[in-house]
């Protein structure tokens, strides 16, 4: 590990020492496809067939390797895979003009094999040098004759001390021979330094693969020479040559990132990255449905993290817990009276339930039902597996069913179910303090009331007694909200420390709330109250987090044929959209990862597959594949193509998180399959985070500790948004 980190800082360094020129895009036009610009289009829900970009290896382009001479004369003229060497004069000697690259690691015992295609337009000799930049020492040197094309190829064994400025050199000057004085030229292609004992993984991939169809890309954190291969792994076979390209200094990272594109690589297959110099990737995937299993298991770790349920290892394997939260809940605020709260989530690595994230958690899984209802089968082995009904719509059934528990006879709905504490690390069952009812507000009854109306509509066909129940719960609370003012956030009492997910702001919610009863019943009363509230605070049509959730209701209304008869409430719903997701694509395109996020707090990771969702929304009402591209880039980041090289789902990849931060997982000493964690955090929200030294960037402010529980800990809106990611782009 510290020869890596040794090896970046000295690519970093020798990088700005060789004063090295690159083009930053300017508006990420190689990775982006912008055909697509009609700022008003027409809506259409009809599943899209696209084509990849074409693609671009000039632009954002410039070579890593250099010409120069002592008493010669020599110009160097580049593409990314062929270097020409105009040779005007050669100077006295062999080693008067020289074409090189310094920055390359030669690592003690490692062999290395050297390889270019050479021709020259008069017969001469050249020679091939190896040095250690640092202390100029000569490590290998050897004369080969060109003229005619021809394949060079050198295995050399590194038998001195590591070197991470290592120095490959052609050696173009006066050889001795007459004819080599006069003008000539040297084409050089297909050069390569591959380190045969050492697969560095250096090259950052999405772990698990790549849709045939969607964009392919791969992230380089230093310098590694001016092209990159696509390997296929079964047959050894060089499959694509792109050009690394598109310098950005990234100063998340502490890195300066290149980006090589692969998209119309689209054989399916198994492949890795090998970059010019001593660079590989992991191995990893292009084909169809290789987020299956992948979607599976995000869905399962809600499964375990029901309350009240007495699931076996035949459901969720080593995490397998008994029955749990049973007792009556008392109500906080009337100590007198108590309710039945059993069932619904836990909501994160503690065993908290909250009306807020669930309700977010319930209206990931609907949309992306929505989005894609064949996805997910009858199979899953969920306890309700079997019963003909989609596994995603029974899990989610699960958390609406304790939602209904928590509303009251008069419409008002609690926010939470806790205990006055946060348990040790026990299994769920062995918690055994008493449990509060604390809070109801307008802000959770808002909530209620969405996922209720949407859920009714969902279920009409599937199950109408339960479509009736979810609708008639919704009507009532409704009623409430709409004679209620805003309540503010709920605080907890000083005898309760459990999590709040403060929120003062309910007008997301009524909005949210107030689409989605119109979308469930056509009834254009819901409609205007939502106008009415935009009216009043054009924001909260925004976001889809657990305390923004006004985007689903944008989404839910724009995806309805009926919104297309109010065409300026439609056009200022797809207005806000847009912009919306043309905020976030502009972090997108000058981020070295394509990443989403300029600052990383907690729950960095889920803000990012939120991020992901909402492009992918602006995607499917526009057309416009700039979006769905950056959606896909949020999907490839969570899945180790990310600065940490990781992928942010337990299990899941070649490297992964092991000791998150959930009392099930830790008092069972398993591995929770499929839980996606909160990522990177640089306000160390956390003791042990506290304890990392100054100067790491903040996107590897991350420990894969279980007391990490700022960067660690895994939460069910953050899974629920990522699979809703998943289903979405499938």
């Amino acid at each position: 590990m510290k020869k890596l980190l040794a090896l970046l800082l000295s690519f970093i360094l020798i990088g700005l020492s060789l004063d090295l020129v690159f083009n930053k895009p300017n508006d990420n036009e190689d990775n982006i496809n912008t055909e697509t610009n009609n700022p008003i289009p027409t809506i259409n829900t009809e599943k899209k067939d696209y084509a990849p970009i074409e693609e671009d290896n000039t632009t954002g382009f410039k070579t890593s390797w250099f010409s120069g001479a002592t008493d010669g004369n020599i110009t160097l003229s580049s593409t990314f895979d062929v270097q020409t060497l105009s040779i005007e004069y050669p100077g006295t000697a062999i080693d008067s003009a020289q074409f090189f690259r310094e920055g390359i690691p030669f690592i003690k015992d490692n062999q290395y094999i050297i390889s270019f295609d050479i021709e020259s337009d008069t017969e001469r000799s050249i020679e091939l040098v190896i040095t250690n930049a640092q202390n100029n020492e000569k490590l290998y040197s050897q004369i080969v004759n060109v003229g005619a094309p021809t394949n060079i190829r050198v295995e050399y064994l590194m038998d001195k001390e590591t070197t991470w400025n290592g120095k490959v050199a052609l050696n173009v000057g006066y050889d001795g021979k007459e004819t080599t004085n006069s003008y000539h030229s040297i084409k050089i292609s297909n050069l390569t330094i591959l380190d045969v004992t050492n697969k560095d993984n250096s090259i950052k991939v999405n772990h698990l693969g790549y849709n045939i169809k969607d964009q392919k890309q791969c992230v380089f954190p230093y310098s590694q020479g001016d092209f990159f291969n696509v390997i296929d792994v079964v047959t050894g076979s060089v499959v694509y040559t792109g050009a690394i390209k598109n310098r950005v200094v990234n100063a998340n990272t502490g890195e300066t990132n290149y980006i090589g594109d692969f998209t119309n690589v689209m054989t399916p297959g198994t492949y890795r990255i090998e970059s010019q110099i001593v660079g590989t990737s992991y191995e990893f995937e292009i084909g169809d449905n290789i987020f299956d299993n992948l979607a599976n298991d995000l869905l399962k770790m809600l499964t375990a993290q029901r309350c009240g349920y007495d699931l076996g290892t035949e459901y969720i394997g080593e995490l397998a817990h008994a029955s749990c939260h049973k007792q009556p809940a008392i109500i906080h605020s009337a100590p007198e009276q108590s309710i039945d709260a059993t069932g619904g989530w836990h909501d994160a690595g503690d065993y908290g339930r909250y009306v807020e994230t669930g309700a977010k958690a319930v209206s990931d899984l609907l949309f992306a039902y929505l989005a894609n209802p064949g996805f997910y089968g009858d199979d899953l082995a969920i306890p309700e597996s079997g019963n003909t009904i989609p596994d995603i719509l029974d899990e989610a059934r699960y958390e609406l069913e304790w939602m209904l528990k928590m509303q009251t006879s008069w419409g008002e709905v609690y926010s939470k179910v806790v205990t006055p504490a946060f348990a040790s690390d026990v299994v769920p069952e062995q918690d055994n303090q008493p449990l509060y009812i604390v809070g109801a507000s307008t802000i959770s009854t808002g909530d209620f009331v969405a996922v209720m109306a949407l859920a009714s509509d969902i279920f009409k066909e599937i199950d109408p007694d339960f479509s009736n129940r979810c609708l008639e719960a919704a009507i009532l609370s409704w009623e409430y909200l709409s004679n209620s003012v805003n309540q503010g956030e709920i605080k907890n009492p000083e005898d309760i420390s459990a999590g709040e997910y403060r929120d003062d702001n309910d007008s997301d919610e009524r909005f949210y709330a107030a689409i989605s009863m119109w979308n469930a019943t056509g009834d254009d009363e819901y409609l205007k109250s939502a106008k009415e509230e935009y009216s009043k605070n054009n924001d909260c049509v925004n976001g889809i987090s657990w305390k923004n959730v006004g985007g689903y209701g944008r989404y839910l209304y724009l995806q309805n044929e009926r919104a297309k008869k109010d065409k300026n409430f439609y056009d200022e719903m797809l207005t806000s959209l847009t912009n919306e997701a043309n905020t976030i694509l502009g972090v997108v395109t000058s981020d070295g990862y394509s990443t989403s996020i300029s600052h990383y707090s907690w729950g960095s990771n889920g803000t990012i597959a939120d991020n992901g969702i909402l492009l992918n929304m602006a995607y499917e009402i526009t057309g416009n594949m700039s979006f769905r591209q950056a959606a896909v880039e949020q999907l490839n980041y969570l899945l180790g193509k990310n600065a940490l090289n990781m992928t942010f789902i337990s299990g899941e990849g070649y490297k992964y998180p092991i000791n998150v931060h959930s009392r099930l997982a830790k008092a069972k000493n398993a591995l929770y399959q499929g839980a996606l964690i909160g990522g990177a955090n640089s306000d160390r929200d956390d003791t042990m985070l506290q304890e990392l030294g100054e100067n790491i960037p903040s996107a590897k402010m991350y420990l894969d500790k279980y007391n990490s529980y700022s960067t660690n800990e895994v939460a069910i809106y953050w899974n629920s948004a990522l699979l809703y990611l998943v289903v979405g782009l499938d």
